[in-house]
């Protein structure tokens, strides 16, 4: 699935942080991540390399954890 896709369903699960989630996919996207797959392998390898991107930060880089979270979580689910 792509990021943009799902960081806009998660969104509407918490869209008190709409412009922080928008942000992170954006940044996500412009340093050559388009898949939930490939950044949730990130997220299990090398999740250092998250705090390197510009733009994500101490209040983005949670989220977008708890995004992969949710997304291997249904995932699992679907097995």
């Amino acid at each position: 699935m792509k990021i943009g896709a799902y960081f806009d369903q998660y969104e509407q699960a918490r869209p008190e942080c709409r412009s922080l989630l928008h942000r992170g996919s954006f940044a996500l996207r412009r340093n050559g991540l388009e898949t939930m797959e490939e950044l949730c392998e990130l997220c299990r390898s090398k999740p250092e390399q998250l705090a390197e991107v510009r733009s994500i930060g101490p209040q983005t880089l949670p989220l977008i954890l708890a995004v992969c979270a949710k997304y291997q979580g249904e995932q699992e689910q679907r097995m």
